[in-house]
């Protein structure tokens, strides 16, 4: 079965008419799914709660659960392992992603999501701190020093869903490209993707990425990057970078993770370029 990953860049529109929840129950079996809200990066987790759960019964689907979890020990019941065994889309809310990962990571409730992730069983969703939580690595702050320089993000493990790429959100919105060269500069096998807001990437077996939504998303590569002076320059300085390939992906267009090309250019791109064949009289001359 397919795998679904849909990290959302945050401030998401929350209405029925919203392309990227309409994709996600559809996914999870429309008025079969059993859906789990994880509410737990918030400081506000009851309001954050009742605005997905309300979000959710408008799609009539089978059950809807909201799981917060306030400590560890609470990511180990046997009640929320039978919950999660049925569940078919899993979805964390926004926040602070750092909780996430410090009161989940490790646990069986981490371990019980990649197991029905990975078996197909389960979409996983998640928006603003959510979907930065998604990756093997995540960004969980940053420091002072925002323009290009050494030290300007701080990383650490993700819940390792998705290998080999890392996810920025509110991207545009609050100009974080700053922060993803930082992440790709301290590893360029990294693939940098800047979500911007009410928008999101729909992920199929951790290889195929579709916008959807109303925004965009930046791509950083630094496969081909040829200098890299990150690890030389002093904390707070500036350091050089070349040949980082930047792309800014639409509604609709498709890039693949793997190859790290653009697959689909999407609907709203130019007709190919049209050859006319010259026509030669078969007849021949006498």
């Amino acid at each position: 079965m397919p795998r679904f990953l849909i990290p959302i860049g945050g401030n998401e529109k929350k209405s029925e008419e919203s392309e990227i929840f309409k994709k996600m129950v559809e996914l999870a079996g429309g008025s079969e799914a059993r859906i789990v809200v994880v509410p737990t990066a918030s400081e506000e987790p009851d309001e954050v709660a009742h605005k997905y759960q309300h979000l959710f019964s408008v799609f009539n689907p089978r059950s809807i659960h909201v799981v917060h979890i306030g400590e560890r020990t609470d990511a180990g019941s046997i009640k929320l392992a039978k919950i999660i065994d049925e569940t078919t889309l899993f979805m964390f809310g926004g926040g602070d992603q750092l909780r996430l990962s410090s009161l989940i990571g490790g646990t069986p409730l981490h371990h019980a999501l990649a197991e029905r992730y990975l078996s197909g069983s389960c979409v996983v969703a998640g928006t603003s701190a959510g979907a930065a939580v998604l990756p093997e690595m995540m960004i969980f702050q940053n420091n002072k020093f925002r323009n290009f320089r050494k030290g300007g993000t701080e990383m650490t493990k993700g819940l390792g869903l998705i290998h080999d790429t890392i996810f920025d959100t509110h991207f545009t919105q609050r100009s974080r490209i700053s922060r993803l060269v930082n992440a790709i500069s301290t590893n360029p096998a990294l693939l940098g993707l800047g979500i911007g807001e009410n928008t999101g990437l729909l992920i199929e077996n951790e290889t195929r990425a579709e916008v959807i939504g109303s925004g965009t998303v930046i791509v950083l590569d630094g496969s081909a990057i040829e200098i890299n002076h990150i690890g030389y320059a002093k904390n707070g300085q500036s350091f050089g970078l070349t040949n980082v390939i930047y792309s800014l992906l639409t509604p609709g267009m498709v890039y693949d993770l793997k190859r790290r090309t653009v697959i689909d250019p999407g609907p709203i791109a130019p007709p190919k370029s049209i050859v006319k064949e010259r026509k030669t009289d078969s007849k021949k001359l006498n």
